[in-house]
């Protein structure tokens, strides 16, 4: 008969256990910015109230900004509202509890139906992700 006992160090496992889940953290947080930048990148400007309300959350519900073009000056640089943009969806993909296993992005302005339909913005996203 022969026989090989082991330990494990508990302490060193725990560690190792904790670096990789944050490295894993990590991961998922650079694909939801790619998919946050495709969103972005699809997105025209003419106010800015589009490109600027969206959103990324765990939870869903109502939850998102929504802003409106209404007396907004138009014409405003894309690139300006771009950064924006991806400066707030990496706060909110930041701040989301990613251990829920789920999250959604989403537009709340009041006319990100009529840009959908024009700008397949969320659909091309959508494909280029699956």
């Amino acid at each position: 008969m022969a026989d090989w006992s082991i330990s494990i160090d508990r302490a060193s496992l725990s560690a190792k256990i904790k670096k990789l889940e944050a490295k894993v953290e990590e991961e998922v947080k650079d694909e939801l910015e790619r998919v946050a930048w495709a969103l972005v990148s699809g997105s025209p400007v003419d106010t800015g109230a589009y490109i600027l309300s969206h959103t990324f959350s765990e939870t869903g519900g109502k939850a998102g900004r929504r802003y409106s073009s209404n007396n907004k000056p138009r014409k405003q640089d894309w690139g300006t509202k771009a950064g924006e943009a991806m400066s707030q969806l990496r706060s909110d993909i930041d701040a989301a509890d990613l251990s829920k296993g789920h999250g959604i992005f989403r537009n709340r302005s009041p006319h990100a139906v009529d840009v959908e339909k024009k700008y397949l913005v969320y659909e091309k996203s959508k494909d280029r992700f699956r």
